[in-house]
């Protein structure tokens, strides 16, 4: 069968990157107040192990980014499965309702994270690199917590949880 190679124009190259599936994260912090909360499936872990990194890709255009990048300390939380209405929330476009009626744990530094989330990580900013029409951020994790929920996954524009069909062995 002969693979269809297109254009890779903005609409081709979105539906190409849907293809892959994803976890879906929300940084968070309170600063002077108020919560902040960006919601992103760029999310990488793993970058590097010492020091401790996750990378994530955040839009230029990002009002949120701009509130987070002075925090000083930052929560993630990695959704959970069942938790794609709570993401829908987190990333509206009326900051002033995206926390009501939310569970959150907000740490004396600012850093908040999301009860029922399979992952929390506490980081802070190490690096912002310019890229393109993106901010790729590093984050160092200080601190972690690892939940009993599934994580939620983002694939062809869609919410998707894992299928509880058992582990298969891979040798």
């Amino acid at each position: 069968m002969e693979k269809k190679i297109v254009p890779a124009d903005s609409k081709a190259i979105r539906h190409a990157f849907s293809q892959f599936p994803s976890g879906v994260a929300v940084l968070s912090a309170e600063r002077d107040g108020i919560k902040h909360a960006l919601v992103v499936s760029s999310f990488m872990v793993g970058v590097s192990l010492a020091p401790t990194l996750v990378a994530v890709a955040v839009q230029k255009s990002s009002g949120t980014w701009t509130a987070l990048s002075g925090a000083t300390s930052l929560g993630v939380s990695i959704f959970g499965r069942g938790q794609g209405d709570l993401t829908r929330q987190l990333a509206g476009k009326d900051r002033a309702t995206r926390f009501e009626q939310v569970a959150v744990e907000t740490r004396e530094n600012g850093a908040i994270f999301i009860d029922g989330a399979a992952l929390w990580l506490e980081c802070s900013i190490y690096r912002v690199d310019d890229v393109g029409d993106h901010w790729l951020i590093l984050l160092e994790v200080s601190r972690l917590g690892v939940g009993e929920a599934e994580p939620l996954i983002w694939h062809r524009s869609r919410f998707r949880e894992l299928a509880a069909t058992g582990s298969i062995a891979v040798s």
